[in-house]
């Protein structure tokens, strides 16, 4: 019986015995027909390519396993080669492959030969370049080598390139290094889910998906790890993939235990040629840190460090430094007693020390530490050649020559330059980042305000997802309405100051309305792209708040009308804003006549309700008045207060009676309650505003005094306040007209009061005083006629003339031999800025040159305090001519000390309401104790006006004030009674 023939199986995994010279015997079945093997009578050697054959050889010449690709017949064989007895060895070959480039491998084998021929290999010199064609060919994202210390059981990064690391090391677990070295290699996806990388806590931050690990060994030693990181699913690692890594790993494991003999230096030559690949091929972090690793090689420096000064450059962030052959995790570092901080000192870019810089530098922590010699600084600075950073090589043995170096390091200089710029870039949009997603809500716009980023807190304010923000209008996120500005508004404002604030309302993604306040700000980046920054606060809270505040405190509880305190402050800003626009309102105060007597007749609530119908006629009727205000101030009084009634006084007066009329045709109706139907009348006072003699709350007492006659005339009536404000306006009218040929006419005279010494009541100075005797007419007093002066030009041709009438009586007196002190002369605010007053001074003092430093000018607080800093500037430009500045009427205006500090004045006044209770309130007396001590602080004289009495002098002098005046010595009078006087004093 004959057995069927057996299919022969189509395998491609063969197994040879490799003999010593290279003759190849097949151990298993043939593999299929088509798949030629080599001939066994033939040296395998000789069927090979030169390329194979060197690498075959070395391999076996090692005597150690290994994997090698071989091209045989046009397939490549994926070969493992493992020794056994008698230089033998045992080969398994995978030759399903059909030939093709094995690139891996022709890599490998010029790596080969290239190490072959170093003599005496660098870290510093070869590790770039390894790392460089890892991750060209393994297409690693990262490629991290570690350094193992067994004793401490940690791995030390010593150089990363690709991803940006942290160089922090790493406690591995002791069960994945065993792993690691018995397997020669580990290849992890998911990584960061994997038990045995649980100590490689950044994986999962970093996005790491894949990993390879391949262990440095020497002599079966762990001494390091290799690995290749991935942020996405790599292709299976192959052979050839493990084969070409793991040359490179063995090389490495090599490089990094090798310890190079010290040699002193000679003559280094350097060429920025050397640096032409890493000038090319990379940037960001690699770049530093390739940097610092060739510059230490190449310049035979211990470390070299590039570091980004901080804004008040007393620090430095070392950006990558390799010390000893190794990288350093970040640090930072002071600069106080350091070369660095000589080096950004100077004028020139680059500092050397060519010896003894550790013994220069005491306080230096590294130069200490690893006993530096030679230390070279490069300043390195931005397009303004203002510095950002700094470079420094530090040498272990003195420098002999640094020409070389220095040439470099200023080659380098413009590229250093540049990618620190984009280091401080980077660092800025990192720290932006995390501040754009703040609580505050924030979206940032191209140029036509197409929403580009929203922020979290956006989001939730309103109610919208980024798919839906991104790429849409921000305009069209608000509801347009005629309380806020329009959108041609903002966009205009934006054109023309690149920002933009104010109150809007934003319409939530579920129809709702959001108070906000927005503030918008236009911004340029460095290409010239516009962008707009929003930043938007929610305001329903605190409007919620204010309403509910307001209420309560500005509205009446009963009526729902404002009460008297939101009118009383209504019309102060009503009536400055009419004095503002030069125009008239009214002010109508309205009282419900007898009310008194249906509270106590039908009780307090059917009064009340009554009063709520009254309020609600009243509101329906000044709907149809522009700008009409409301409020019960009273039980049963209401004041009506209505602007913009023209800019004459009949044209407001007209419409303020036909106002009147109609409030009073809502009482020609009886008022319904319980049934019962009440007839109610008011009287109404009227008063007109703005009068600039009246202070704002004048107008409502003048109204109420109005409303008192009315009801006193007949009930039911309306009365201006009006005769008596038309007879004041007449009267200023006239003394205007007068004032006008007052000078023509020669009706002014000065009169002089003496100002006298506390202590011995002896004269220090006259004060001059103008009066006006009008042709025929009593005289009028200054506090009259003075302020109607001021609101014209007149004051200024007044105050000339007091100017020139006094210093011609005050030369007059110095030619006679006539020692009356110094002359005070009052200023009005517009004499004081007017043009020419500072040549009319100057004119004044070459005409009269004896009050040349004893001419007072006394200005009342007003005049400066408009304008500080003007009136600063003018005060100084007095002063200079050699007149003095006094404070007049020192107490009844703003009497802030804060002034007194700012402006250059030599006197002050104190004015007779602020000295003439001193004898008698103890608070006053302490007031003025303190401004003296605050006078004689700033070295400022003090006259004290109007005193009176013995008293009040006794207690200046027991505060030790330095002059007064006063009608207790002497009143104002004529020059010739005043000479008089003064021979009387000192007789």
């Amino acid at each position: 019986m004959q057995l069927p023939a057996l299919h022969r199986p189509q395998h491609h995994l063969c197994f040879f015995r490799l003999d010593s010279q290279f003759y190849l015997t097949l151990l298993t079945t043939a593999p299929a027909d088509t798949i030629s093997l080599p001939d066994a009578q033939l040296s395998l050697l000789s069927q090979l390519n030169e390329v194979d054959r060197q690498q075959l050889e070395q391999l076996c010449a090692k005597q150690l396993p290994a994997s090698i690709a071989l091209t045989i017949h046009g397939r490549r064989w994926q070969c493992h080669l493992a020794p056994v007895e008698n230089n033998h060895w045992l080969v398994s070959a995978d030759i399903a492959q059909h030939q093709q480039q094995d690139t891996l491998g022709i890599s490998e084998w010029q790596l080969q030969q290239t190490w072959a021929q170093t003599t005496s290999p660098s870290l510093a010199a070869c590790l770039p370049d390894l790392v460089d064609l890892l991750m060209t060919e393994q297409r690693a994202n990262r490629v991290v080598l570690w350094r193992h210390y067994a004793t401490e059981e940690i791995l030390r990064p010593l150089y990363s390139q690709g991803l940006p690391f942290d160089l922090e090391p790493v406690k591995a677990q002791r069960r994945y290094l065993r792993t690691l070295q018995q397997r020669g290699g580990l290849s992890y996806s998911h990584c960061a889910h994997q038990p045995l990388l649980s100590a490689f806590t950044y994986l999962a931050g970093d996005g790491i998906v894949h990993r390879l690990d391949i262990p440095l060994l020497i002599e079966q030693q762990l001494v390091g790890v290799l690995s290749l990181e991935y942020v996405q699913t790599r292709a299976p690692v192959t052979p050839s993939d493990m084969q070409f890594v793991a040359a490179i790993a063995a090389r490495l494991a090599e490089l990094i235990t090798y310890t190079k003999p010290l040699i002193p230096e000679q003559n280094i030559k350097i060429d920025i040629e050397q640096f032409t690949p890493l000038l090319l091929r990379h940037t960001g972090q690699d770049f530093f840190n390739q940097l610092c690793m060739q510059l230490a090689n190449k310049c035979q420096a211990e470390g070299a460090l590039v570091g980004l000064l901080s804004r008040q450059q007393q620090e430095v962030h070392a950006v990558a430094c390799a010390l000893q052959g190794e990288l350093q995790p970040p640090f930072s570092y002071h600069l106080t007693g350091t070369p660095c901080y000589c080096c950004l000192q100077q004028t020139k870019s680059i500092l050397i020390y060519h010896h003894s810089v550790s013994e220069l530098f005491p306080d230096d922590v590294i130069l200490q530490k690893h006993n530096m010699q030679g230390y070279i600084g490069l300043t390195i600075t931005d397009q303004d050649q203002q510095p950002i950073g700094i470079l420094a090589l530090l040498f272990k043995q003195p420098l002999q020559d640094a020409s070389q170096i220095q040439l470099l390091l200023e080659q380098l200089a413009h590229r250093m330059s540049a990618e620190l710029l984009r280091r401080q870039d980077q660092e800025a949009l990192k720290v932006a980042a995390v501040a754009f997603e703040t609580q505050e809500s924030l979206f940032i716009t191209d140029h036509q305000m197409r929403i580009q980023q929203v922020n979290h807190a956006f989001m939730q304010m309103s109610g919208y997802d980024s798919d839906t923000l991104l790429g849409r209008s921000a305009l069209r996120l608000r509801i347009d309405d005629d309380e806020h500005a329009s959108t041609e508004h903002i966009t205009e404002s934006l054109a023309q100051h690149q920002r933009w604030q104010g109150e809007q309302t934003l319409l939530r993604n579920n129809g709702e309305s959001l108070p906000v306040n927005v503030h918008l700000s236009q911004v340029k980046d460095k290409l010239g792209v516009i962008h707009h920054i929003c930043a938007l606060e929610d305001l329903s809270a605190h409007k919620a708040a204010n309403l509910q505040i307001e209420k309560m405190a500005y509205f009446d509880e009963l009526t729902g009308l404002h009460n008297r305190r939101y009118m009383v402050k209504h019309i102060n800003l009503t009536v400055a804003q009419a004095e503002s626009d030069a125009s008239r309102g009214a002010l109508l105060l309205l009282d419900l006549d007898d009310f008194k007597n249906i509270n106590d007749s039908l009780g307090y609530a059917i009064g009340d309700q009554l009063l709520i119908q009254v309020a609600e006629r009243l509101n329906l009727f000044i709907t149809h008045i522009d700008g009409a205000s409301l409020a019960r101030i009273a039980s049963d009084e209401f004041v009506l207060l209505v602007p913009g009634l023209g800019h004459g006084y009949t044209s407001a007066k007209t419409r303020a009676e036909q106002i009147a009329h109609g409030l009073l045709e809502q009482f020609s109706l009886p008022f319904e309650q319980n049934k019962l139907r009440l007839h109610l009348s008011a009287s109404i006072g009227i008063s007109l505003f703005p009068n600039t003699q009246f202070a704002h709350d004048e107008y409502l007492r003048q109204a109420d005094t109005a409303n008192h006659i009315a009801k006193q005339v007949a009930p039911g009536s309306h009365v201006f306040f009006s005769q008596e404000m038309a007879d004041e306006i007449q009267e200023r009218l006239q003394i205007s007209n007068d004032l006008q040929q007052a000078l023509t006419n020669q009706e002014f005279s000065l009169h002089f009061q003496p100002q006298q010494r506390v202590s011995d009541n002896q004269p220090v100075g006259v004060e001059a005083l103008l009066r006006w005797q009008p042709e025929g007419k009593n005289s009028i007093s200054p506090s009259i006629f003075i302020p109607i002066a001021e609101e014209t030009s007149l004051i200024c041709d007044i105050g000339a003339w007091v100017l020139n009438t006094a210093c011609a009586h005050f030369q007059r007196w110095h030619e006679a031999a006539i020692d009356v002190g110094c002359l005070s002369v009052n200023i009005s605010a517009r004499q004081f800025h007017s043009p020419q007053f500072l040549t009319q001074l100057s004119q004044l003092l070459q005409q009269y040159p004896s009050c040349r430093h004893r001419l007072i000018l006394e200005v009342t607080e007003g005049v400066f305090l408009e304008n500080l800093t003007d009136s600063r500037s003018r005060m100084a430009q007095i002063k200079a001519l050699g007149i003095k500045i006094s404070i007049d009427d020192f107490g009844t205006g703003y009497s802030s000390f804060a002034y007194l500090r700012e402006l250059p004045a030599d006197e002050l006044k104190l004015d007779r309401s602020f000295v003439q209770y001193i004898d008698k309130r103890p608070q006053d007396k302490a007031i003025i104790a303190c401004l003296l001590d605050l006078a004689r602080t700033l070295n400022m004289d003090v006259v004290a006006e109007g005193i009176e009495t013995t008293q009040q002098l006794a207690t200046l002098n027991e505060l030790n004030c330095p002059s007064y005046q006063g009608y207790l010595r002497a009143r104002p009078m004529p020059a010739e009674q005043l000479l008089l006087w003064l021979q009387g004093i000192r007789d």
